[in-house]
């Protein structure tokens, strides 16, 4: 159904030059830490890591004693997760709705605001492919923006640079759709690229429901620390389980 994976227009080759370096060594460190905690990870475990990009977290995982294996739709930033890899993670070049990987895993990974870039039927297949290819009683941690907080600080306009590159970005919000419409214009060596997407701002009752209707269980809610989340969370991660078999119960 998605044999030929494209990368998302959010997503091309100059993604990698604004993004990767938004997040300090801190912030990075929490986010491993929430995600061996959340997902009750131990050296050895395996993870899928879903959209993985240039491989910031499933390098990161592997550095921790994980068997990672990372999917996304990009050859140029799954090139960059390759060089930078690590010996435990294994990066396959194909869709995050349909991923063609081996075995099952104990944490499926859907990290950063990954999800919401195409239809909600897309998003429902990632999930769905996501809990095919968990353990009983594995989990999926899904990461984004807590809409809760974000929507109340909505920005209209962004801008992110390299050097003397430019990302900038004008943002709308459509209530009706719950979606984020954006039209980017990316300046690279005084070159312009005009291009638009949207991101559908999933706040987590809807996600809940969601995976709920898809078949996991026991879904709770975080913030970007592991703790509950909270009104006022900037961050939200979403744990939901693979049910377990009748005689694992």
């Amino acid at each position: 159904m998605h044999e030929t994976p494209q990368p998302h227009p959010a997503f091309e080759a100059d993604y990698d030059r604004f993004w990767r370096r938004y997040r300090s060594e801190k912030a990075e460190t929490q986010e491993l830490d929430t995600i061996e905690h959340l997902g009750g990870l131990r050296p050895g475990m395996r993870v899928l890591d879903l959209a993985c990009g240039f491989g910031r977290i499933a390098n990161g995982l592997a550095a921790r004693g994980l068997e990672v294996v990372g999917v996304d739709s990009s050859r140029h930033l799954l090139q960059i997760a390759c060089e930078e890899g690590h010996p435990s993670a294994t990066y396959v070049h194909g869709d995050m709705r349909n991923p063609q990987v081996d075995g099952r895993f104990d944490v499926v990974l859907v990290w950063s605001t990954s999800l919401g870039y195409y239809q909600e039927s897309d998003d429902e297949a990632t999930l769905s492919s996501a809990l095919r290819a968990l353990v009983p009683g594995g989990r999926l941690l899904v990461e984004s923006r807590h809409w809760d907080t974000f929507g109340r600080t909505f920005d209209s306009y962004t801008e992110k640079s390299h050097g003397d590159d430019v990302l900038r970005e004008w943002h709308r919000y459509d209530p009706l759709l719950g979606r984020q419409c954006t039209e980017q214009e990316v300046v690279i060596d005084d070159r312009s690229t005009r291009r638009s997407y949207h991101v559908r701002r999933y706040g987590i009752p809807e996600l809940r429901s969601l995976t709920l209707r898809l078949g996991y269980d026991r879904v709770t809610a975080h913030d970007e620390g592991g703790r509950l989340l909270t009104p006022t969370s900037e961050r939200a991660v979403l744990r939901a389980h693979r049910p377990l078999t009748g005689d694992e119960q």
